[in-house]
This record gives structure tokens, sequence and C-alpha cells, in this order.
């Protein structure tokens, strides 16, 4: 049955859990086999009138007409095919290779694409200290699906740092004033942690940094938006 009004039980329900940031309503269907193939649960298919692709991701098949599915989507060109994802939250664990470190940051945008250049340097285990929510819905469209081909860990500082403690692997705070990332020469399993877009590194995870990095600047500026050096230093390390 095709459901035609907005005033619905079942809309209405959907409608609630889209404040759920532990949920993500994904309005693309190569992001959706994305996130199925890295082990996310599908608890809901919302489906328009006028789709007839694949809707077999599990979970429960909801049929509403093309004005009640605009009422969810958030892309102007939708397929016609929103999921209801919620996100397995992973416990903690030691990288396996060189980690990403994100300590306060809140633009979903700086996020998205540290993610995904993290992908492509091979720092694929990212710990995201108190930062925007991974379920963020501008975050997932900035990674380019990079989220579900990574190790994420969402967690607060002092567990981050009570870890880190027990690894004894280096780790590199990024800071203008820091040494000249283009002159530093890496060897084996490393971190770099990235600060806050407008305040920096915390003290804390300052405090427990193997060095700063930096990258030099010319004509006077004074910085990078943190997607952009955060991005230059990973892939000047892993080179």
């Amino acid at each position: 049955m095709i459901i035609t009004s907005t005033q619905n039980t079942k809309i209405k329900q959907l409608k609630k859990l889209m404040q759920d940031k532990s949920l993500v309503f994904f309005d693309n269907p190569k992001m959706l086999d994305e996130a199925v193939f890295a082990g996310q649960k599908v608890i809901y298919i919302i489906k328009s009138e006028f789709y007839n692709g694949k809707t077999d991701y599990g979970g429960e098949l909801v049929e509403v007409s093309d004005s009640v599915f605009k009422t969810f989507s958030t892309t102007k060109n939708s397929q016609g095919i929103i999921g209801v994802v919620k996100f397995q939250k992973k416990e903690l664990k030691r990288p396996l290779g060189n980690f990403l470190v994100l300590d306060g940051l809140q633009d979903p945008g700086n996020v998205g694409t540290l993610i995904r250049s993290a992908l492509g340097t091979n720092f694929l285990d990212i710990y995201l200290i108190e930062s925007v929510n991974i379920s963020n819905d501008k975050l997932l469209r900035a990674s380019m699906g990079a989220v579900f081909k990574t190790r994420f860990y969402e967690i607060s500082r002092q567990e981050f740092i009570e870890k880190y403690k027990e690894w004894k692997l280096p780790l590199y705070a990024c800071d203008m004033d820091g040494e000249n990332v283009f002159n530093l020469k890496t060897s084996g399993q490393v971190g770099i942690a990235i600060g806050n877009e407008g305040n920096g590194l915390s003290d804390e995870i300052l405090n427990i940094a193997t060095k700063k990095v930096g990258i030099p600047m010319a004509n006077g500026l004074e910085s990078l938006n943190a997607g952009v050096s955060g991005s230059i230093i990973m892939y000047q390390i892993t080179n």
C-alpha cells in the first residue's frame, strides 16, 4: 500500500527518527550499498511510488507517494529511495596502521574531507574526539563514502588519552608553529592530531603529542583550512 499522507502514523514515526543522531537517512543508493557492505544495519527503506530499482537492503519497506517522499529527501535530484541506517558503535581498538585523531572538529565538510584524504593515504583508523557526529548528512556526502572504508571511533577525550598511553605510538600535533612537515622523516606507524577549526588542539592532546608539525606559509598567511592542512600533512607523511 502506498502512503499518500504526511499525517500517516508511520510517516510521523519516520519524521521523529530524523532527529535521532544515531540514524542516517541515505538519499543515495550507492552510499546505501556501501553502508550495507560495511556492516551497517538498515532499519527502513523509504521508496517513492516511481522508483523501480533495488530495495532488498533489509529493514521494513515503506512505499510512499512522490509528494510524501519529497518531504524526506535532502537532495534536489533524488533517485527515489532512502535508506534509514543505524550506525553500529565500534569498540575502541589500537590502530592497525597510521591513524588520524580529530580533536573537537565541528565542521562536517572539514571532517568529511579529512576522512576522504585519510582513506587515500592509508590513515585508516580515525578517532573522533568530541567532534561532529559521524552520521551527519553533510559529513557523509563530503566523505564520498570513504567513511565506510575506514575504521572510525567516536570517543571522549579522556577515553582516547587513556588508551593512547597504552599504545606508546608517535602522535604528531598539527600546529602552525611546529616543525616543517616537509623536512620531517618518519618510519613506522604514526598518528596525526588535528584540532578544532577555531581553537586548535586541546591542551590535553597537545600534552600527549610526540611533537608539533606544521606547513610553512608564504605572504603572511597564518593558517589553512583544517581539511586542507590535515590532508597535506597526511600525504606528506605517506610519501
